[in-house]
């Protein structure tokens, strides 16, 4: 069930969220595809805790940094891909953040995602997830390599103001520094989602940090002044 309901407009005219470590808590199983992935390739297969560091950057990104070549990131990324699309309905929202959306859709804050996931599976979780309907735009990686945060939330602003969406005071909420840094290049302000997988410090340079989703809440729902 949502929580009550609130009207009033908020200082954000958007916000955009992030989803895997934001909004689900898909963990489990992104570090089960990179370990299988890596496993099938031959590659060696870091802890499940080291692991746990690549959820959240694009694909091609994280396997750069676990030491594949241009070739082999491809090879990784499309198995990667294949695996994950088979698990990826699996995880389930974090506590509070179904009530969280419902406030925020509530204030007429026009919603979007800004995902490094699949932009096709990201509107598919959330239409699982029963919330799809709460977001203008849900906009998510494409497959080439040059698909990065801040070009995922540029594509959400551009689309969102074609939904006619006032977009001069946005906000991006996400677990990771590549949202801080996608966010800056784009020159919107960012707030930190203390409960991802964020490492300590990892958040320190963005604009703010809400420790749980009740935090987030009072800092999305600001009135406007």
């Amino acid at each position: 069930m949502a929580s009550s309901t609130t009207t009033a407009p908020t200082k954000w005219t958007c916000i955009l969220l992030d989803v895997d470590g934001t909004l689900v808590d898909s963990a489990s199983v992104v570090v089960q595809a990179f370990r299988r992935t890596l496993s099938e390739m031959g590659r060696p297969v870091p802890t499940d805790e080291a692991l746990r560091r690549f959820v959240g950057p694009p694909l091609w990104t994280s396997f750069t940094e676990l030491g594949l070549d241009t070739g082999e990131c491809e090879q990784a990324v499309l198995r990667y891909r294949q695996i994950y699309s088979d698990l990826f309905l699996d995880p389930h929202l974090f506590p509070g953040i179904t009530e969280l959306l419902h406030d925020l859709h509530a204030s007429h804050t026009s919603l979007a995602t800004a995902t490094s996931k699949q932009e096709p599976m990201a509107q598919a979780q959330l239409t699982h997830l029963g919330l799809a309907p709460l977001f203008t735009v849900i906009a998510g990686a494409t497959p080439d390599p040059s698909s990065t945060k801040a070009t995922v939330i540029a594509s959400a602003l551009e689309r969102l103001e074609a939904r006619g969406t006032d977009v001069s005071r946005p906000v991006l909420l996400g677990d990771r520094t590549w949202d801080i840094e996608g966010a800056r290049s784009v020159g919107i302000p960012v707030i930190g989602a203390g409960w991802g997988y964020a490492e300590p410090g990892e958040l320190e340079a963005a604009d703010a940090v809400a420790p749980d989703v009740a935090s987030a809440r009072d800092l999305l729902l600001t009135p406007a002044a």
